[in-house]
């Protein structure tokens, strides 16, 4: 089938089965409701992305109309399909951590962090299907340029990342048996191949070797033999987003563009362990040079460690800076040995995190 033929396959799929099927199930209704609910239209198109060649699944932008004892009402939606003419293992493995997130996991890390879920199944209608609200559609929005994030955006999504991280580390502790079925579910996905090519490309030249090298190490350290360099393993491990970039959030903004709100989005490359890489990943995508920037440094790092501490009260500040810092130390050590990335910036982060855990120390 050609890539159009696919394209109206499954717009039809979704008119004429996926969302009457939803209708069926009462998928839009409130919990508890009784009203008689009946599917009236919906219009379909095609939903391309800056990264959309390199994705295996289709989506698609959705403006559905749903009666409520005869009252319509519109519900604007994203919808993400996995239809099987392009399934691979891999493919398969990343769309069901996602599923599995939307279906399970988001229950319990609330709902205030991402965007709302109608549906979310691997076979229940016909094919791996995950439906979501588009939340452009209340003024979230993408950054379009090619940058990173600005100080208020950083800021905002590590403080969203802080709570994800802190919802995950208190489960560990209260629930650990619920928790540990969640991260033992997980297909291990690959990061420096083509996830996260696109949001390397748009950030500094300078760091974006840099960045594809931490990557590497990071998915080098997935598996059986992750202690023969360092593990991806520590005190804080929890399940951490796997591919955190400025592709991965929406914002909410304030008129003169102050960002005021953000949502996290695609679960695909979720992955149990500690937050640590995650964290520096996303500072050297968006400070090109630590030595300039070392008071801003301290501040947004201060604010995702106050995130954490928000939502698991258990852990203290020192252990949470001293575990965040050694992992980190430990990769860009490791990095140090590479021949193709900036050696002098590498120094500059280790100095940084050596200053700062030295700093909490007196």
């Amino acid at each position: 089938m050609t890539n159009e033929g696919l394209k109206g396959y499954n717009m039809e799929f979704i008119k004429t089965d996926l969302l009457p099927e939803m209708v069926y199930n009462r998928c839009f209704c409130e919990s508890g409701s009784r009203e008689f609910v009946e599917f009236e239209s919906a219009i379909v198109e095609s939903l391309e992305t800056p990264d959309h060649s390199i994705k295996p699944w289709e989506l698609y932008r959705v403006k559905a109309v749903v009666r409520f004892s005869g009252e319509p009402v519109s519900f604007p939606l994203i919808v993400k399909l996995l239809p099987s003419s392009v399934q691979s293992e891999n493919s398969f493995g990343r769309f069901q951590n996602e599923e599995m997130f939307y279906s399970k996991m988001i229950s319990l890390y609330g709902k205030d962090l991402f965007p709302k879920c109608y549906a979310s199944d691997m076979g229940r209608y016909g094919m791996p299907v995950i439906v979501l609200e588009d939340l452009t559609a209340n003024e979230y929005e993408m950054i379009q340029e090619k940058r990173g994030m600005n100080e208020e955006e950083l800021k905002l999504s590590l403080k969203t990342l802080g709570r994800f991280h802190g919802i995950g580390l208190r489960l560990k502790n209260e629930k650990f048996q619920l928790f540990r079925e969640f991260y033992m579910k997980l297909s291990n996905t690959v990061l420096s191949k083509d996830l996260s090519e696109k949001s390397i490309d748009d950030n500094s030249l300078e760091n974006s070797s840099l960045v594809k090298e931490m990557k590497k190490l990071w998915d080098n350290n997935i598996g059986e033999n992750a202690s023969e360099t360092c593990t991806n393993v520590d005190d804080i491990s929890c399940i951490c987003h796997g591919d955190f970039s400025k592709r991965k959030v929406l914002f909410k903004r304030e008129k003169n563009g102050t960002p005021i709100d953000v949502k996290m989005i695609d679960w695909q490359t979720m992955r149990y362990c500690s937050p640590a890489i995650e964290l520096v990943i996303i500072f050297i995508m968006n400070i090109p040079t630590p030595s300039r920037d070392q008071r801003f440094l301290q501040e947004i790092l201060t604010v995702y460690v106050d995130a954490v501490r928000s939502e698991y009260t258990s852990i203290t500040c020192e252990r949470l800076i001293e575990q965040l810092s050694s992992t980190s130390l430990d990769y860009f050590t490791l990095l140090l040995q590479k021949d193709t990335v900036n050696k002098e910036i590498v120094q500059q982060w280790i100095e940084f995190i050596q200053s700062f855990r030295d700093f909490l120390r007196d």
